[in-house]
């Protein structure tokens, strides 16, 4: 099991070859004339990409903006092209057993005896020249992906709950003067969390916890 992290994704996206990406999948299904006002549109929001720093007015001479709503949308673009083109042949071939991404976190499976993580990484170094993508192990049969710690065992893998070691497991006080949705959106998060994921009943009864004040 390996994990990437895709380095500065959105100051690194390409606009114009994004761009085109977009055209070719909006003329599938939509006529010239429409896809031509759409792509316009994306590339006068695309050109406002300003920031100020200490003072100062800048404009990036590539890359999208990180706060923007339509930049995930932009970068899901781009990447989907690319595991189309890139990947999607590894897994249909089975040299990766699975593959997913969540934004710019990547998770893969691969079979030891069709492949090693040399040539992947070999690979993925020339999938793109603007994608830099940071590869980590897994040490003990583990690997945390996103907050999720994934042992690999013989049958199938054990899920269970990662948490930073910086992490205080701290929530919002009730007392402190914040939105009541924002105080119970963490208790939300960790019922959800605890009924959707596949954790073992030893994992959901240390998981399930009173958390430590």
């Amino acid at each position: 099991m390996i994990t990437y992290d895709i380095k500065d994704l959105y100051v690194n996206i390409p606009i114009e070859e994004t761009l085109k990406i977009a055209r070719q999948q909006l003329i599938e299904n939509n006529d010239r004339n429409k896809t031509e006002q759409i792509i316009t549109c994306l590339r006068t929001i695309l050109s406002q990409n300003y920031f100020e720093f200490q003072g100062n007015i800048y404009h990036t001479d590539k890359g999208i903006a990180m706060a923007s709503p339509i930049s995930r949308t932009v970068a899901k673009i781009l990447l989907q092209y690319i595991e189309n083109i890139h990947i999607k042949h590894l897994t249909e071939s089975r040299n990766i057993v699975y593959y997913t991404r969540y934004v710019d976190d990547i998770f893969v499976i691969f079979d030891t005896t069709k492949t090693s993580i040399d040539e992947i990484q070999q690979y993925v170094d020339h999938i793109h020249k603007n994608l830099r993508l940071t590869i980590r192990q897994e040490n003990n049969n583990q690997i945390s992906f996103l907050d999720l710690l994934i042992t690999r065992q013989t049958h199938k893998p054990d899920i269970d709950i990662y948490r930073k070691n910086t992490s205080t497991d701290t929530t919002i006080s009730y007392t402190s003067n914040h939105p009541m949705e924002h105080k119970l959106a963490a208790y939300r998060s960790y019922i959800n969390r605890m009924k959707n994921l596949p954790l073992s009943k030893e994992n959901q009864k240390k998981n399930g916890k009173p958390y430590s004040q």
